[in-house]
């Protein structure tokens, strides 16, 4: 069972409130649908009271709020605190850790107190509607953050950028390898709560296969929302020098292209009539290049 767990600062979390993960209710002893409870949040040598409901819909969803007078030392705090970095673009979070039965203290984790080189999303390509999600409590809206804990080291390579994204997913709870459905040998690289992301760091020509795992894990599984990763022109650029520079070493002569942002955002626009789910692309740099 978790005892902490990690949630993305946005619009709504500043001013009113964030919800819970599922593997998260249990330990913060979450009321049945329809009740709540007070339970107090600690922040910078302050202590706050807030309350944790349970929705009474279908999902039950579970929320700690604190958009009344009594919350505003807490979103005065949050404003303060990840002002400097907009939660949608680079990544900012704080973690939730229990201290007491009703006592929960709050860390922050602004992606501007990361000083080592790491990569960003530089630019985003939304299709139906997807541009409103990351404003919302879901997923998506983890993915910058996950991105800007990885690393940019100049000398590696693929290899090393795929471990590094497994590492990230994981510390924020997404499930890897996952089958995109049974009766298929595909699988993507990462799943959590209907939403399926590809890491496409490969060939030029493999990152077709992701937008037709997309579309049977919608048809078929009730995936919500496609997320495909790519890197930026000029990260892609760095990549294909280091992998060049690699098959030098080994004695060959010849390296494969790479995917990048430019490509796919010029041929989208003859795909999309094909993709009636939501999709989101991600362009990946490093803060460094």
């Amino acid at each position: 069972m978790q005892t902490m767990f990690r949630h993305v600062v946005g619009k709504s979390t500043s001013k009113e409130g964030f919800a819970v993960p599922r593997d998260c209710e249990e330990w913060m002893c979450a009321p049945v649908k329809g009740c709540k409870r007070e339970i107090s949040l600690m922040f910078d040598k302050q202590t706050i009271p807030a309350t944790l409901r349970r929705i009474d819909n279908e999902q039950g969803s579970v929320q700690v709020k604190y958009e009344k007078r009594d919350g505003e030392p807490f979103r005065i705090w949050l404003a303060t605190t990840f002002a400097a970095s907009p939660a949608i673009s680079t990544g900012d979070f704080f973690e939730v850790r229990r201290v007491e039965a009703d006592v929960f203290q709050i860390l922050p984790f602004a992606a501007t107190d990361n000083a080592k080189p790491s990569l960003q999303i530089e630019q985003w390509l939304f299709h139906r509607g997807t541009d409103r999600l990351i404003e919302q409590d879901t997923p998506l809206a983890e993915i910058p953050a996950v991105v800007h804990a990885v690393p940019f080291a100049a000398q590696e390579g693929q290899s090393f950028y795929n471990r590094a994204f497994s590492h990230s997913f994981a510390s924020w709870s997404w499930q890897s390898e996952c089958r995109v459905m049974q009766e298929l040998g595909l699988k993507c690289d990462f799943a959590k709560d209907g939403v399926q992301v590809e890491v496409e760091f490969g060939n030029a020509r493999t990152y077709y296969q992701d937008f037709v795992k997309f579309l049977l894990g919608n048809h078929y599984c009730g995936v919500s929302l496609g997320v495909l990763v790519v890197p930026s022109v000029s990260f892609a650029k760095h990549l294909c020098e280091v992998g060049r520079q690699r098959a030098v070493e080994k004695g060959r002569t010849q390296y494969s292209g790479m995917i990048d942002f430019d490509k796919v955002h010029r041929e989208f626009h003859y795909l999309e009539f094909m993709l009636p789910m939501p999709i989101a692309i991600a362009s990946v740099g490093s803060t460094t290049l």
